[in-house]
């Protein structure tokens, strides 16, 4: 079993103080099987179903080269992505811009090789698997008629700053594209309260994977504010609907029982009753009791809010920023974008650098302290060695940060780059660098930022892990920026 981070034993929250969301369609669909594993030889499923008085159809394919259809830890990583491109502000082109650590983490899952590979694993099934859905995905706010037919694999694309075939390490950085069916469901606010924190709490993939299930069904779209309070479903459609692989009624129970055994001793469950036998039973949940939650903020339409949207933030995103943070917290920081903005600060995502700049607490965009451009700041050079002490001052494309002792697994990386020769330096440089720098015209950068590790002007282990933490703080395109000002190319 993957290991995971040390869990709580919380009960979940009540809804109305959830503060994330997944989109609803992908659960209320059961996209991703919730089987912990199977059989590599399963590759395909095909449902069709009721879906408010007309026959709804959904079908997945996906080859046995990538381990069969999306199943097990592949939902935590979906919940995880799409709860990140919410926190950036929920760009219209789709992309979540992370590392492969910092996902990993979000997923909830321990920092080893194991948990990479699995990471490797899921990104790849999510990128093959293809879905066909007939009249059966939601489009909200188009009434009656909304139930649309489309065709996708969750992720369209991803740019990764290690070669494929070398896999994903600590230092990856990604850029992952949302298909866009899913991308803009969720700009269009079609999601529904889950509770990260419980979720990456739980034990087993397939108690996760009935939580985050059951939590599509507890959503009442109608009145948010007054949850389902329990869910009767036939036991071979509640199979289908987990797309388990058992047809019969006692081995479908058995299956379930250890998720059940965590929900209900977790108080996500009152109760779980079986009735009737056969193709006739019956699974009946009970939610377990939300105590007195506190009342949901109600945020009116309001100049504010659609200044915001105005930025390209998501309505959702919006709404939800104004609610953590408040009013006067809000138009003080969307004043010091503006005006940020105004002096020139290079930004190529707005919203994602608005949401960001909302939510900082650490100080990273107090005005006047705003740093230099990084390639005004370039060191003496450094030479390659076995150690950080012995060498001498390289050029850096970041200001100067306090440092902080480094995981032992990231000293072992920086000692196996500095024993490589310098050209393979380099050249893993310009390749973690490609992606950013994609596109015609770039060709003279890469070869310009490969001399300079060459020659010592600038250090390759330190372009690669600043690419990193660029795209950990959604500073990515000032990264670029700078990389351009470097190579004489603004």
């Amino acid at each position: 079993m993957a290991k995971r981070i040390t869990k709580s034993n919380a009960a979940p929250k009540p809804s109305g103080e959830i503060r994330h969301f997944d989109e609803t369609n992908l659960a209320r669909l059961g996209l991703i099987s919730a089987q912990e594993r199977i059989a590599d030889s399963y590759t395909t499923w095909k449902t069709t179903f009721d879906t408010n008085g007309h026959a709804g159809e959904l079908s997945c394919f996906s080859p046995e080269q990538v381990g069969g259809v999306p199943h097990g830890v592949d939902g935590d990583f979906v919940t995880a992505l799409n709860t990140m491109y919410v926190e950036q502000g929920a760009p219209t082109d789709g992309y979540v811009h992370t590392t492969a650590y910092q996902l990993l983490q979000r997923a909830g899952f321990e920092d080893n090789g194991a948990n990479y590979e699995r990471l490797t694993n899921s990104l790849r099934r999510l990128t093959v698997a293809k879905y066909v859905i007939g009249r059966a995905w939601r489009r909200r706010g188009e009434g009656p008629n909304g139930w649309a037919s489309v065709t996708f694999s969750y992720i369209s694309q991803i740019r990764q700053s290690t070669p494929e075939v070398r896999g994903i390490s600590r230092g990856t950085t990604l850029s992952i594209q949302l298909a866009d069916p899913v991308a803009e469901s969720i700009r269009n606010e079609y999601t529904h309260p889950l509770d990260i924190a419980f979720q990456i709490s739980l034990k087993r993939p397939l108690a996760r994977a009935l939580y985050r299930l059951l939590s599509s069904r507890k959503h009442n779209e109608h009145d948010p504010a007054h949850p389902h309070q329990e869910f009767t479903v036939l036991v071979s459609d509640w199979a289908q609907d987990c797309k388990l692989t058992e047809t019969e009624t006692y081995r479908i129970k058995r299956n379930l029982q250890e998720a059940h055994d965590e929900l209900l001793r977790r108080q996500f469950l009152k109760k779980v009753e079986y009735e009737g036998r056969g193709s006739k039973a019956t699974v009946r949940y009970v939610f377990g009791s939300e105590g007195d939650p506190s009342p949901e903020p109600q945020v009116l339409e309001s100049p504010l809010l659609q200044a915001l949207v105005q930025h390209q933030v998501a309505r959702s995103v919006a709404v939800k920023l104004l609610k953590d943070y408040g009013e006067l917290h809000v138009t003080t920081r969307l004043e010091h974008f503006e005006g940020m903005i105004r002096t020139g600060y290079p930004v190529r995502q707005g919203a994602a650098l608005l949401v960001d700049i909302i939510k900082d607490d650490g100080g990273k965009y107090v005005p006047q302290k705003v740093a230099a451009p990084l390639a005004q700041t370039v060191l003496p050079a450094r030479t390659a060695g076995p150690s950080r002490e012995a060498r001498s001052g390289a050029a850096t494309l970041t200001p100067v940060v306090p440092q902080v002792a480094a995981p032992a697994e990231e000293q072992a990386e920086e000692r196996e780059f500095y024993a490589l020769p310098v050209e393979v330096q380099a050249a893993r440089a310009v390749s973690t660098l490609k992606f950013l720098l994609r596109g015609a015209g770039n060709e003279g950068i890469l070869t310009r930022i490969q001399e300079a590790v060459l020659s010592g002007t600038l250090d390759g282990y330190d372009l690669i892990r600043q690419a990193g933490r660029a795209a950990a703080e959604l500073k990515m395109q000032e990264f670029v920026d700078d990389l351009r000002l470097f190579a004489g190319r603004p």
